[in-house]
């Protein structure tokens, strides 16, 4: 078992390794799919634990011996991140199991931030004038993003944090469900992948790619037309994932 400490949590390597055993004391769980995240306590610290689904036997000896596990890359994208001023939990620690030899359970420590995310942010009613300086502030946010050369791959409203700072009124975001972040340059439209998962109706996706093309100085239509091409890809290929779980799940 590997266990990977940050120092400023170093004195609590003990317990921390103890996660695996489920030795650690679960005060809500958030999501209990594919993956499990829970907020825990330890020794009267709160953390998010992220345990990744085991993965198939193909993936087990790839994360063995050719690429960093999903709990490996959270923790170091966490670290990237910060260093790019732009907010996210702080990682703790992560930690990987094996079983005969090979890559089996990677585990994600992080701390507790307690805000909201986006998508149960947006059930608040707010004013005319609050909604578009919320907006503002979101889009604000994407761009620097990708003006400092950040790619969440998995950019939608469950998996970004909101809250609004008390000192100006401005809302504040921070990423989460980071693994899959991309850094560096990236092809000028790329970023349409971004605006593709946030799941905008057309009216509001026109209005604010219209914003975003003109800041970036982009082509609105070469824009508006890639987050269309992705949006409908990820519809297709969910489509085909269903269909294909479905035909084998006869012979089980």
């Amino acid at each position: 078992m590997l266990v990977h400490i940050h120092p400023k949590y170093i004195h609590l390597k003990k317990e921390l390794a103890k996660i695996p055993n489920g030795d650690y004391e679960c005060l809500h769980t958030f999501c209990n799919n594919r993956n499990i995240v829970e907020q825990i306590k330890v020794a009267d610290c709160n953390f998010v634990l992220k345990r990744y689904k085991v993965p198939n036997f193909a993936n087990r000896i790839i994360y063995t011996f050719f690429r960093r596990s999903k709990a490996r890359r959270a923790y170091d994208n966490a670290l990237k991140i910060l260093r790019f001023g732009v907010s996210t939990p702080f990682p703790v620690a992560y930690i990987e199991t094996k079983q005969k030899g090979l890559f089996h359970t990677g585990y994600f420590i992080s701390e507790y931030m307690g805000y909201d995310t986006l998508s149960k942010y947006k059930d608040i009613e707010l004013t005319e004038a609050e909604n578009d300086k919320f907006k503002e502030d979101f889009l604000n946010f994407t761009i620097e993003l990708h003006e400092k050369s950040i790619l969440p791959l998995d950019y939608n409203s469950g998996n970004i944090f909101c809250y609004k700072e008390e000192k100006n009124g401005r809302y504040k975001f921070a990423l989460t469900d980071i693994n899959r972040a991309t850094f560096g340059d990236f092809p000028r439209y790329k970023p349409m992948l971004s605006f593709a998962q946030m799941g905008l109706p057309p009216k509001e996706l026109v209005t604010v790619m219209t914003e975003y093309s003109s800041r970036r100085k982009l082509d609105l239509d070469v824009s508006l037309f890639l987050v269309l091409y992705y949006r409908i890809r990820h519809k297709v290929r969910a489509f085909l994932k269903k269909k294909i779980k479905r035909f084998f799940s006869v012979f089980k």
